[in-house]
């Protein structure tokens, strides 16, 4: 079991292999015969593989179609890499990956938090489309909304069902354990913000940012990848079900100006939600509280490399595109 313990070194006599744990529930892990734990060289090139993979044939996919294109991405060019990389390395499921059981009294608390942060986000992305609606903007529809039944149960299977297990086995399963050598803190911020970059949203980018954050956290206080893996489901369903009843896109939406007011007493709400259920699920861990070693280092040693720089770049072309046609400017060349 993972828990609060302070920093020392382990020899199993019955595996040969050495186990270092820190504090915040990260721990090192030398393989037996010396083997190499990943680290976040080798997390940065699968991630960089996984997006050009997902730039290149991920959409060539869905732009064929989009439902079949999308199991293709998660279930082929996500979660297989994925696989590959932890079995290259022969990390341990239950210890590296975090592949074992939720503990149930942790279901309310991800229920709570998802529905909380799911609400709040909506209400930034509300505002932050408004405000540039103001300036000329035009949101870009992202995702037809399902129109019947049947389609809308093929949505939660494709963007409910199949993301929260492939994307959390790779982001909060493989990328963000092989950077916990450097400490869990870094290791939260630099794998969420990997996974911003990943859904190559401007707009989005915060509120990605911010749930994958959130995962993380859950994930690390559960000791489970399944509660990553249980909120990013419902976080997507919340997402779908939305589509459905609002025939709304998903991450965007036109909103008077007027009916901002009304969106932040239900942020406010959100806000309050989000915290109390952060304190919850603290009060049900077993793992100390992540900011109370009085580290101030944010991101892991060598997080700046040419990796993150291309990954920064196919990132930065994608919003520029996203914000050239909101804004029209691509009209005269159409």
């Amino acid at each position: 079991m993972i828990g609060s313990v302070d920093e020392y070194n382990v020899y199993n006599e019955t595996n040969g292999r050495e186990e270092e744990v820190i504090t915040n529930g990260s721990r090192l892990e030398k393989e037996p015969g010396g083997k190499k734990k990943p680290d976040l060289k080798a997390a940065m090139k699968l991630y960089v593989v996984v997006f050009l993979l997902l730039l290149v044939f991920g959409s060539l996919a869905q732009g064929l179609h989009f439902e079949i294109g999308m199991i293709i991405t998660q279930w082929v060019i996500i979660l297989l890499p994925a696989l590959w990389f932890l079995r290259r390395y022969r990390v341990d499921r239950a210890c590296f990956v975090r592949f074992k059981a939720l503990e149930w009294r942790f279901v309310p608390v991800i229920i709570l938090l998802s529905a909380s942060f799911w609400l709040l986000n909506m209400a930034i992305a509300a505002g932050m489309v408004t405000g540039l609606m103001e300036i000329g903007y035009e949101p870009v529809v992202v995702l037809e909304p399902p129109q019947t039944l049947q389609h809308y149960l093929v949505y939660i299977f494709v963007l409910s069902i199949s993301a929260g297990i492939c994307e959390e086995v790779m982001f909060r399963g493989a990328i963000m354990p092989a950077l916990e050598d450097g400490g869990v803190v870094p290791a939260i911020v630099f794998s969420s913000f990997l996974f911003a970059l990943f859904h190559v949203s401007f707009l989005n980018l915060f509120s990605t940012f911010m749930l994958g954050a959130v995962m993380a956290v859950v994930v690390i206080k559960t000791g489970s990848l399944w509660g990553g893996i249980l909120y990013h489901m419902l976080n997507n369903f919340y997402a779908v079900t939305y589509l459905y009843l609002a025939g709304q896109e998903e991450t965007v939406a036109e909103i008077d100006p007027r009916l901002l007011w009304a969106l932040l007493p239900l942020a406010i709400l959100a806000a309050a939600g989000a915290y109390f259920g952060l304190r919850l699920l603290q009060e049900k861990s077993t793992i100390e509280p992540l900011l109370k070693s009085g580290s101030r280092q944010w991101l892991p040693r060598g997080w700046l490399n040419w990796l993150l720089a291309l990954s920064v770049i196919f990132f930065l072309l994608l919003a520029m595109f996203e914000l050239a046609l909101g804004f029209g400017w691509l009209e005269p060349f159409r």
